[in-house]
C-alpha cells in the first residue's frame, strides 16, 4: 500500500507540476504565438495558459505535500524521514508561504521534480525490492563506468544542467538574451572554474543568471563528487564502492578510511576561506564608495571566483581598476594561493599553525608543492617586473610595479584576474606566462595545469638522469617509479592535447594572431581564463564548441579522460618479459 502511495504521488507530481512547469517556459520563451488563427476562429493561447497556470500555482504545493506524505507514510520513524527527506520539507516551506507566486512555484517546483527523479536511481530503491524483482540494475551500473567515466558524466551533466539554466529568460539582462553556445560556454567555464567568457557578466547577464554562474563556479571548484559525497552522508544513505573510488580518485586520497574526514575538511575550509575572504573585500569594496548591500554581493562573488580559482567577475575589465588597491588585489591573492594549494597542504599547514610543528615534518607531498608553487611564484613575478618595467608598468611606482607583477605571477597558477590590460605586454612576457600557466596549481586543488608536483618530478627526473643516478630522490625519499611514470605521460599527453586544440584552432580562427591563439588554447585547458582582449568574445561558433570541450578536458585531467576511454584488460597473472635495448637521443 505505501509503495502505491509513492508511485502515485510521484505520478501526480510529473503529471500537474510537469505541466505547470512546461506551460511557464512556453509563456516565457515565447514559442507559440499571442493568438492561434484557425479556419474558422481565433484561440487565445496566452489567455489559456495564463489561466491554467494561476490555477495550476495552487496545486503545486498540494502536490509537494503530498509527496512529502507518502514518504512520512512510508518511513518508520521521524528522524529518519527527516534525514532523507529534508530536502522536499525545505521546498515544501518557502512554497507554503510563498503560495500563489507564479514564477516562485516554478523554480521550486523544478528543483523539487527533477530530485524526484534522480530518486528512481536510488539504489535503495533497488534493494528494497529485490525480493520481487530478482535482476535489476541502477543505471550506472548497468553502465559499468570507471572512476574515470563517471568523474567525466558528473562535469557533463552539470554543464547541461548548467546551459539550460543560463538558457532560460530569467538568466538574461534586461534588453539581451543569450544564445545556446554562449550559454553552454559560460557554463563550462564556470563548472570547469576557467574563467574564460563570451558575455559580460554584468551587462548581460540578470541577477539569477549570475547566480548560476556563482553556484556553478562554487560546484566546480569543491568538486562536483566531493559535493554529491557530503549530500549522501548528510541524508544518511551510503556511499557506493564505484562513488568513493571516484572521489579517491578526484582529489588523490588513497585511503578509504580517510576519504570522508578529507571531504568535510574540503568543505569546512572552503567555506571559511571564502567567508573570510568575502568579509574583507566586502569593507575594501564599502570604502572604495560601493553602496554596502553592493559592496557584500561584489565581494562575496570575487571571494568564491577566486579560492575556487575561476577568475570570473563582475568587472568588465577584471580588477584592472584596483590594480593599486592592496587590500582588494592582495586579499584576491591570498585566495587564489590557497585555493591553487590543495586541500591536503592546507590541511598540513593548519596543523604547523595550531600544532605548531616544524616544516620538516610535513609530508613530502606538501613540501614539493610548497617550494615548488613560491619558486615559480617569485620567478613569475620577476621575469614580468624586469620585462615589462619600461612598458606595461610604465606609469606606474616602483612599489605598484611589484604589486602588479606579483599579482600577475599569482594569477598564472589558474586564477585569470588581471590588474592590466595583458595585450600590452610584450610578445617574449605572454609567452613565457603562457609555460608558466601550462604547469598550472597543485593536486587536489581548485586549479588546473599538469600541477606543480608533475612539473618538480620531471625537473628531478631529468636531474637524476644527467647525474646517473637509477631513481628520483628528494628530501631523503625515492619517488615511486610508477608515479614518474605516471606524470611523464600525464606532460605528454597534455602536451598533445594542447597542440592538438591550437591546430583545430587555428583551422576554425584564421583572423586571430598565432600567439593569441596558443595563449587561449593553454589558458582554457589549464582552466586559467586569461585571455588577449580580442580572442574569446569573437570566437566563432565552432571555435567556442572547442574551447568549451578543452575547458572540460582541462577540470578533469587529460590523463583522467584517456583513462575513461581506454579499456582495462585483465591478465590471468603477473608477467615479466625480459629487458631490451633501445636506443634513444
Amino acid at each position: 500500500m505505501t509503495g502505491f502511495l509513492h508511485k502515485i504521488s510521484f505520478l501526480m507530481e510529473l503529471f500537474i507540476n510537469g505541466t505547470f512547469i512546461l506551460l511557464y517556459l512556453l509563456k516565457n520563451y515565447k514559442e507559440i504565438p499571442s493568438v492561434w488563427t484557425t479556419r474558422f476562429f481565433q484561440i487565445p493561447i496566452l489567455g489559456y495558459i495564463d489561466f491554467f497556470l494561476r490555477g495550476l500555482v495552487w496545486l503545486v504545493p498540494v502536490v509537494i505535500f503530498g509527496v512529502v506524505l507518502s514518504h512520512l507514510i512510508r518511513i518508520k520513524t521521524v528522524e529518519e524521514f527527516v534525514r532523507k527527506y529534508l530536502f522536499s520539507i525545505l521546498i515544501l516551506v518557502p512554497l507554503l508561504i510563498t503560495i500563489g507566486d507564479i514564477e516562485f512555484a516554478f523554480w521550486l517546483s523544478l528543483v523539487h521534480l527533477f530530485s524526484s527523479i534522480l530518486v528512481l536511481f536510488d539504489v535503495d530503491s533497488v534493494t528494497a525490492s529485490k525480493n520481487k524483482i530478482k535482476k535489476r540494475f541502477t543505471l550506472f551500473e548497468s553502465l559499468k563506468l570507471r572512476p574515470a567515466q563517471t568523474i567525466i558524466l558528473y562535469f557533463a551533466g552539470a554543464i547541461v544542467l548548467g546551459t539550460f539554466l543560463l538558457k532560460l529568460p530569467n538568466s538574461a539582462a534586461t534588453g539581451t538574451s543569450i544564445s545556446l553556445i554562449d550559454a553552454l560556454f559560460m557554463a563550462t567555464s564556470a563548472i570547469c572554474v576557467t574563467g574564460l567568457a563570451t558575455l559580460s557578466l554584468s551587462d548581460n547577464f540578470s541577477l539569477f543568471g549570475q547566480m548560476v554562474v556563482l553556484i556553478l563556479m562554487q560546484v566546480g571548484g569543491l568538486g562536483i563528487m566531493t559535493l554529491s559525497t557530503s549530500m549522501t552522508v548528510l541524508l544518511g544513505k551510503s556511499l557506493g564502492m564505484r562513488d568513493r573510488l571516484a572521489i579517491q580518485d578526484q582529489i588523490e586520497i588513497s585511503s578509504v578510511e580517510s576519504l570522508m574526514n578529507m571531504v568535510f575538511d574540503i568543505i569546512r575550509y572552503t567555506f571559511l576561506i571564502e567567508l573570510w575572504g568575502g568579509i574583507v573585500l566586502t569593507f575594501a569594496f564599502t570604502s572604495e564608495g560601493f553602496e554596502f548591500p553592493k559592496a557584500i554581493y561584489y565581494g562575496f562573488f570575487h571571494s568564491i571566483s577566486a579560492f575556487c580559482n575561476a577568475g570570473l567577475s563582475l568587472f568588465n575589465t577584471s580588477l584592472e581598476s584596483y590594480a593599486t588597491n592592496p587590500l582588494i588585489h592582495g586579499t584576491v591573492a591570498i585566495l587564489i594561493t590557497l585555493g591553487g594549494l590543495g586541500f591536503i597542504v592546507l590541511k598540513e599547514i593548519k596543523g604547523i599553525i595550531v600544532k605548531k610543528s616544524s616544516f620538516a615534518r610535513i609530508s613530502v607531498h606538501s613540501k614539493l608543492v610548497l617550494i615548488t608553487s613560491l619558486t615559480l611564484t617569485l620567478t613569475a613575478a620577476l621575469f614580468i617586473f624586469f620585462g615589462e618595467y619600461l612598458n606595461a608598468l610604465e606609469g606606474y611606482n616602483v612599489w605598484q610595479k611589484f604589486q602588479i607583477s606579483l599579482f600577475q605571477s599569482i594569477t598564472l597558477r589558474t586564477a585569470g584576474f588581471n590588474t592590466i590590460p595583458l595585450s600590452s605586454m610584450h610578445t617574449y612576457t605572454i609567452y613565457l606566462m603562457a609555460m608558466y600557466m601550462f604547469v598550472g596549481a597543485s593536486p587536489g586543488s581548485t586549479g588546473g595545469g599538469i600541477k606543480t608536483t608533475s612539473f618538480a618530478i620531471l625537473i628531478l627526473s631529468i636531474a637524476s638522469t644527467l647525474k646517473g643516478k637509477k631513481d628520483v630522490e628528494v628530501f631523503a625519499r625515492k619517488i615511486s617509479p610508477q608515479i614518474v611514470v605516471r606524470t611523464i605521460a600525464l606532460t605528454f599527453i597534455s602536451i598533445i592535447t594542447t597542440s592538438l586544440f591550437i591546430l583545430i584552432l587555428m583551422k576554425l580562427e584564421p583572423e586571430q594572431p598565432f600567439l593569441s591563439i596558443v595563449f587561449e588554447v593553454i589558458s582554457a585547458g589549464a582552466t586559467v581564463g586569461l585571455s588577449l582582449g580580442g580572442v574569446t568574445p569573437y570566437l566563432s561558433a565552432f571555435g567556442k564548441v572547442a574551447i568549451s570541450m578543452l575547458m572540460l578536458i582541462g577540470r578533469t585531467g587529460p590523463l583522467t579522460l584517456v583513462l575513461a576511454i581506454g579499456e582495462k584488460h585483465k591478465t590471468a597473472g603477473k608477467i615479466e618479459y625480459p629487458d631490451s635495448r633501445v636506443m634513444i637521443g
